[in-house]
């Protein structure tokens, strides 16, 4: 049953992009070829299942978990508690910050904008944003991480009230004002910045014309189904049920308090569940919302002046494990933590987000480490019977 939730809203999104093709409806490819039910026999899923279940509890997980297989739910699970101190239950539809892996939803923004020819890639970043303080940053240097733009977060603890919320066009009045020097010549290093990532929200914001969270839900949220995701709003978030970040989860939990901050978008504040990460995934392995051109170009690492290759593109980290190329992004944000890991040639997909500050991306490779040689078989045996 967990299936049908997802091929509805595959359904819905082909009817906001139109079926008749008169927008962007050629670029739309279903999966006609995929069997109703996971392509692998009851069995081996049962066996996947208990796997996955005696890692989870060996590892005393408080979180929800999804693990995919193509486009089909192998996995799903939501353990332990919203809050640790009232005892309130956690769910599937339990929304939880997502850190930085909410940088992928900036990238793609950014490129769904590349696709509009409204930004272009190696444009000065000060073309878009004239107050910009840094004339020599691209674009590509914000979403490589080789900028070399000093760190908000800094700026913000040194000049910032500590009860007042601090939005994107705050976070441009401190560097404006404070000016501090670039940490190394654009393109020469890599250095992981939360700062470009918000630059590149506030960067959707003016091209577009549009609030980055309206954006995000008009154009990546909505059109993907994805019901239980949205950013980080300090009016509404006592009014939803979701995760509450916890310093960790023994002996004595303490929740993280306000930060002003959490309001900054771009660079983490989007709050999501496993199942609808997974409908987000499709936006990475298909034409819905860009091209098969920019997606390879979002999943290429970036090449400094000097022709060093680093992991990193745009939104995304990139790794090997047992020779396996992986994808992915971590998060960690007061008491947060999140991965959503892919291995593109096995199809693959881990999703885990955590309230607990739990090591979650450990947990990603033991899952992994665990279900691959089964799901590998899977491949071989159904090659042979092709042949």
């Amino acid at each position: 049953m967990k299936n049908i939730r997802y091929w509805l809203a595959f359904i819905s999104i082909l009817i906001v992009y139109g079926i008749a093709g008169e927008n962007k409806a050629s670029n739309i490819h279903g999966r006609d070829d995929l069997p109703a039910e996971p392509p692998i026999i009851a069995s081996k899923a049962d066996t996947i299942s208990k796997a996955i279940d005696k890692i989870i509890h060996q590892a005393h997980f408080n979180g929800s978990i999804l693990v995919g297989y193509k486009d089909y739910v192998l996995y799903e699970n939501a353990i332990g508690l919203i809050n640790l101190k009232t005892n309130d239950s956690l769910s599937s539809e339990t929304p939880f910050q997502l850190a930085s892996v909410s940088k992928s939803f900036t990238a793609l923004a950014i490129l769904m904008l590349v696709q509009d020819s409204l930004i272009r890639l190696d444009e000065k970043v000060k073309h878009y944003i004239q107050e910009f303080p840094y004339p020599t940053v691209t674009v590509r240097h914000l979403l490589n991480h080789t900028s070399g733009i000093p760190n908000y977060f800094n700026l913000a603890a040194q000049y910032w009230p500590k009860n007042k919320p601090m939005n994107n066009e705050d976070m441009l009045v401190l560097l404006v004002k404070h000016k501090l020097r670039l940490q190394f010549t654009p393109g020469t290093n890599f250095r992981y910045s939360n700062t470009g990532y918000a630059i590149l929200a506030l960067l959707v914001e003016r091209v577009s014309k549009t609030p980055f969270n309206e954006f995000l839900k008009n154009r990546i949220f909505l059109p993907l189904g994805m019901q239980n995701t949205f950013t980080y709003d300090r009016q509404i978030m006592d009014t939803l049920t979701i995760a509450l970040g916890h310093r960790s989860n023994r002996p004595n939990p303490s929740l993280f308090d306000f930060d002003p901050v959490d309001e900054v978008l771009g660079d983490k504040s989007i709050f999501s569940t496993p199942a609808d990460l997974f409908l987000y995934n499709r936006a990475w392995t298909t034409d819905i919302l860009i091209n098969e051109n920019l997606r390879k170009e979002a999943f290429t690492r970036a090449t400094l002046k000097n022709r060093k290759v680093v992991d990193y593109g745009f939104g995304w980290r990139f790794k090997k494990v047992d020779g396996k190329d992986i994808i992915y992004h971590n998060g960690l944000w007061h008491g947060f933590t999140a991965t959503f890991t892919r291995i593109p040639d096995s199809e693959i997909t881990v999703i885990i987000l955590n309230n607990t500050n739990a090591h979650v991306s450990t947990l990603a490779h033991q899952i992994i480490k665990e279900i691959t040689p089964l799901l590998e078989l899977d491949h071989k045996q159904d090659n042979v019977s092709a042949n």
